[in-house]
């Protein structure tokens, strides 16, 4: 089936000149843009239908995937999120340029009210049933996968109460890891190049259409980035081991490599989401791993997991023009946890290849796992609560019942001066792991004489778009080029 992008335009004109590279990176993707402009029929039932007339026709008639990823721009978001809410088995994605998912921000009710033939009144008292804002957590359980660029200083769709919302919708119906909301500051509903060059929603676009037909993506995301998927770097049992590799198209160097851990309470989370891709506009290589679930394996497989892919690009350094020597561990969360103790625990002494890094990025993670609240009885957490949370699945029983066990999985623990530097992350305000997880692995870290950077987001909580700013990737990159580029 054939990939595709519906598309729902701002404006009957569109796409204008200013979406003309998006639309021509998705075309030199093999991925096909179909979309209709409804025009001031905004989310109403009308729209929908033209929708769902497009959508039947183009899968029915010209052999088009069942799963396109959905584009809209500003009043388009309307169209696309009405639609997706749904229709959520028929969605492969949510892309996103300032879209409007509340309808009383933009166009307002009283001119939003003739396309659902109610007066403003009316329209008003059935929001519930009419404005998409209230209906996204349809998206959010169904863990549809969501990407969208929004200015902090949109006057005509405002963040909090549009892109804000929904990510905070998504964050607490626990499905934060589908959804990506990058921040330009500054910028408000206007024609920024940045909202139209966005790489990462064209590569965001490009991968969950293709995915959307069942397809793997294995042409390059960008004419500029060339990527590998799928590649197997180890085995358990009869379970492969895969990792998807990006690097530069045009670079025939040696790149450092930056390898990304995902997230998920070590139960969920895939290579497929890999929020560090960027880098390979910065001269990097980028590998994005899975490893055992809890499901699949219980402590150590997961580290185990982690050394291994280490030592597979350096092994395969040659083959992908990677530079062995220079490796570095990012992750979030479960990934945080991972990437912290790949840089503080020892490894095997038999290895034939090192799977050491030269650098650890540790976003939120939790380093001290006999600490962390879902681990320790309180008022409001009995024993059968400790023997389900996400850390007993982790060690196969509870920290109590395996204290040396849950030493030997917290970086805490393992500290020692030969560690590679750190950069620490950690929103102000996360709920699900304590700041102070990050503060004391930062202090453990600097008492033992490691270069260790640590580094509060305002306002952020467990991830979330605090952590796309522009501000927090300058500061990522600077940290990783200090360390992985520096002469020797």
């Amino acid at each position: 089936p054939q990939p595709w992008v519906m598309y729902g335009p701002t404006l009957p004109a569109y796409p204008d000149v200013h979406e003309k590279w998006m639309h021509e990176q998705f075309l030199a993707a093999g991925v096909a843009v179909a979309g209709v402009d409804v025009g001031e029929a905004y989310g109403s039932p009308t729209s929908q239908e033209y929708f769902t007339k497009l959508y039947d026709h183009l899968t029915t008639e010209r052999g088009f995937a069942k799963k396109p990823c959905l584009l809209g721009r500003s009043r388009g978001g309307l169209w696309v999120s009405s639609w997706a809410i749904r229709n959520t088995d028929k969605v492969a994605g949510l892309a996103g340029i300032y879209p409007v998912f509340d309808l009383t921000t933009y166009p307002g009710l009283k001119r939003a009210a003739p396309a659902y033939g109610l007066t403003p009144k009316a329209l008003e008292a059935s929001l519930g049933e009419h404005n998409p804002i209230k209906q996204v957590d349809a998206l959010a359980n169904a863990k549809i996968p969501v990407f969208i660029i929004h200015g902090d200083e949109d006057k005509v769709v405002p963040l909090k109460e549009n892109s804000a919302t929904l990510y905070g919708t998504y964050q607490y119906l626990k499905s934060e890891d589908a959804i990506e909301v990058v921040i330009p500051k500054g910028q408000g509903h206007n024609f920024w190049p940045g909202f139209f060059h966005c790489r990462d929603l064209v590569d965001f676009t490009i991968r969950q259409a293709t995915i959307g037909a069942g397809l793997k993506p294995g042409k390059p995301t960008s004419p500029t980035t060339v990527t590998y998927r799928d590649l197997e770097y180890s085995r358990a049992g009869e379970l492969p081991l895969l990792l998807d590799l990006y690097r530069p198209r045009n670079s025939d160097e040696a790149l450092p490599v930056v390898v990304w851990v995902h997230g998920g309470g070590w139960k969920n989370g895939s290579k497929d989401r890999c929020p560090a891709t960027w880098l390979t506009e910065h001269g990097y290589a980028v590998a994005s791993i899975n490893y055992r679930l809890t499901d699949q394996g219980q402590w150590p497989a997961q580290i185990d997991d982690c050394r291994a892919a280490i030592r597979w690009l350096r092994q395969n350094a040659n083959e992908f023009k990677l530079d062995g020597n220079h490796i570095a561990a990012w992750g979030g969360s479960a990934g945080g946890h991972l990437v912290a103790l790949l840089g503080t625990l020892d490894a095997p002494s038999n290895e034939s290849v090192s799977s050491r890094v030269q650098a650890v990025c540790d976003w939120y993670g939790p380093t001290d796992l006999l600490t962390m609240p879902p681990n320790v009885l309180s008022d409001t957490r009995t024993q059968e609560d400790i023997a389900n949370s996400n850390g007993a699945k982790l060690l196969g029983a509870t920290v109590r019942d395996v204290p040396d066990l849950a030493k030997q999985a917290s970086a805490w623990y393992q500290v020692s001066s030969d560690d590679p530097p750190f950069l620490i992350m950690h929103g102000e305000k996360d709920p699900g792991v304590p700041l102070e997880q990050s503060e004391r692995l930062h202090q453990k870290l600097n008492e033992a004489g490691v270069e260790s950077t640590f580094h509060i987001v305002p306002g952020a909580g467990h991830g979330g778009k605090e952590f796309q700013t522009p501000e927090v990737r300058e500061m990522i990159r600077a940290f990783f080029d200090k360390h992985l580029k520096a002469s020797e």
